[in-house]
């Protein structure tokens, strides 16, 4: 985990916004790959293991499931920095499921930190990459950052619930990118679309749902 991005982080529990407090024990450069974060609020606790943050809880394992479609190409990571509007290294952007394949290619066009949700087994955090497990929500401060890449390998009720709680981290008009079966979400306005992926914007002046809890 970055130590840059602890301060965008938020907890997930129910209770007015808090802040988290990041408490290191083995770290590479700036990158946090052990310890543990936690609320000064509630006090709950979220471990950091090789780099990743864990806000899924226990018995919550999202996993990004392996489905053709999405090499990890120089020419794909070149197109998503189009799409998602890279023209300078400030802010973050959060690559989700498969799209995480593509952190490191993406930093070596447009050096921008980048939060890797859910991300795949063999993607390395460190240099600028951070890992965030999640279940439902993205615990990350609200229209903080500067675009997302959605990806579902599933039309679960929970994958759609962690879409839209994404969205709601982009800022308003910050790009939010997505194959063609995943739908654009409530809050985005379609820009384009190929026969691959469209692309959208956070509409300003909507307010999206924080989603804080699964339903049931």
């Amino acid at each position: 985990m970055f130590t840059e991005l602890v301060d965008t982080l938020r907890c997930i529990e129910e209770h007015e916004e808090s802040w988290l407090v990041a408490a290191a024990d083995r770290t590479e450069g700036r990158h946090i790959m052990t310890g543990v974060l936690g609320c000064p609020v509630c006090h709950a606790r979220y471990e950091i293991e090789r780099g990743i943050a864990d806000f899924a809880g226990a018995g919550h394992m999202p996993v990004a499931l392996e489905q053709p479609g999405l090499e990890p190409t120089d020419e794909l990571a070149l197109k998503l920095a189009a799409m998602l509007d890279l023209t300078d290294r400030g802010g973050y952007v959060i690559l989700m499921g498969r799209w995480t394949r593509l952190a490191g290619a993406l930093r070596s066009i447009v050096p921008v930190s980048v939060v890797a949700l859910n991300p795949l087994p063999d993607v390395e955090m460190g240099e600028g990459v951070s890992g965030v497990r999640a279940f439902v929500r993205v615990p990350m401060l609200a229209g903080s950052a500067h675009g997302v890449a959605l990806d579902s390998t599933s039309v679960s009720a929970n994958d759609v619930l962690l879409m839209q709680s994404a969205v709601g981290s982009v800022k308003p008009g910050g790009r939010v990118v997505g194959p063609v079966p995943v739908p654009i979400p409530p809050g985005v306005a379609e820009l384009l679309r190929d026969d691959e992926h469209w692309v959208g914007a956070r509409e300003s002046g909507r307010p999206l749902l924080q989603i804080v809890r699964a339903p049931g």
